[in-house]
């Protein structure tokens, strides 16, 4: 039933678009590290802006589609059955832990400038609100089964009985419960402050952002697998510390600093992962009540090639996060004051600002839960017009 509302949606979406030839679309194309090595795409983001006057003369609106649709990589982080984290005793949980979920996202979304501050392509407030829907359907990975005698994997142990079994509800991954398919309808609203002198290779000035998103059971077209309230706040400071410029608008090099604070409230008893994320390299932070990261990146660009859009870049990256207060998805009460920690360099270069290849290694010096240290690297790459 729940495939059946999400195909019926996305139909109803997509159908009055094909007849529409005008307005500003993207089409972005990007890799998973796991998955062909970041070689082959495994999901695809497309927008369509409808064209729409702006309401206030002088200041942007924005009415637009999204539709972003693939496959992710996730680790379950979890007892699905009782809510505790793993990673506090991993010897009870020696099993697989990485499976492979499909996704199909859409965001139909209004948004609204205020205050043209003449230096910058955003205004200087932003205001919008979104409706969102949300379908997943979870798999094993194909690397679970490593031989005839090895066949556990995340979902089903060796003797082919499912690992978690539950008819109705699982607390610690309500995503998974049941056939592990869910359909999830929200509701978004935010605003932005750009004060941010941004040409590409150089940044001074400041942004930040509020965002909520409700997902209570009784909206509309859901499933009732999501019960939650979040609350996402971010900051980010940029100072150039260095440019030298080739007298063309562009730059011959050019080193800036960033700095990039984020905090996440949630408060309810579903809290699907795909809420949980945040920009901690290496494993996510614990699914608390409150979540704090940090990011300090010192970026070194150039030079600037033919254009402004074609240029390489190295960054070298320090992560923070802290888990505060309770943890959800569980009926313990259990309260947390956890941290981790990585630092590591990301090596991009850009084409046209159309596609973009990187490579990043990294070192989680401060795993949850844990002291051992471990080194991970990615590559891959993205394609958007």
């Amino acid at each position: 039933m729940k495939k059946s509302v999400a195909f019926v949606l996305l139909l109803v979406f997509l159908f009055p678009l094909s007849a529409i030839g005008f307005g500003y679309h993207v089409f972005e194309i990007r890799t998973e590290p796991e998955f062909g090595k970041g070689i082959f795409p495994t999901s695809v983001k497309y927008q369509f802006n409808f064209p729409v006057p702006d309401l206030i003369d002088g200041s942007k609106t924005e009415f637009a589609f999204r539709l972003d649709n693939g496959l992710e990589y996730r680790t379950l982080a979890q007892d699905p059955v009782t809510g505790d984290i793993m990673a506090k005793n991993p010897s009870m949980y020696d099993f697989p832990k990485e499976y492979t979920v499909h996704f199909d996202e859409f965001n139909l979304f209004f948004a609204q400038g205020f205050i043209d501050t003449g230096f910058s392509d955003n205004d200087l407030l932003t205001a919008f609100v979104s409706i969102d829907g949300r379908f997943e359907m979870a798999f094993e990975r194909l690397s679970w089964m490593t031989g005839p005698d090895n066949v556990g994997g995340v979902f089903w142990d060796e003797n082919g009985a499912l690992r978690f079994p539950s008819d109705e509800f699982l607390i610690g991954a309500p995503e998974l419960s049941d056939d592990r398919s869910v359909f999830q309808t929200t509701i978004s609203l935010g605003l932005k402050i750009d004060f941010m002198h941004d040409t590409t290779t150089t940044r001074d000035g400041i942004r930040a952002g509020i965002y909520w998103r409700f997902a209570p059971e009784w909206m509309l077209l859901t499933d009732g697998s999501a019960s939650f309230v979040l609350s996402w706040n971010e900051i980010q400071i940029s100072r150039t510390l260095y440019v030298a410029p080739n007298g063309e608008n562009r730059t011959w090099f050019s080193i800036v600093l960033d700095d990039y604070i984020t905090y996440r409230g949630i408060i309810g008893d579903k809290i699907p992962m795909y809420i949980q994320r945040d920009n901690i390299w290496g494993p996510n932070v614990p699914n608390a009540a409150n979540v704090i990261t940090n990011r300090l990146a010192l970026t070194f660009y150039g030079p600037q090639i033919n254009s402004r859009d074609t240029y390489p870049s190295v960054m070298f990256f320090w992560d923070l996060g802290w888990a505060l207060g309770k943890v959800m998805n569980t009926h313990s009460g259990e309260k947390i004051y956890e941290s981790v920690g990585s630092y590591g360099i990301r090596c991009e270069f850009v084409v046209f600002s159309i596609a973009e290849f990187y490579y990043e290694i990294g070192c989680s010096y401060d795993p949850v839960f844990a002291e051992d240290m471990y080194v991970e690297q990615r590559f891959g790459f993205s394609v958007g017009i």
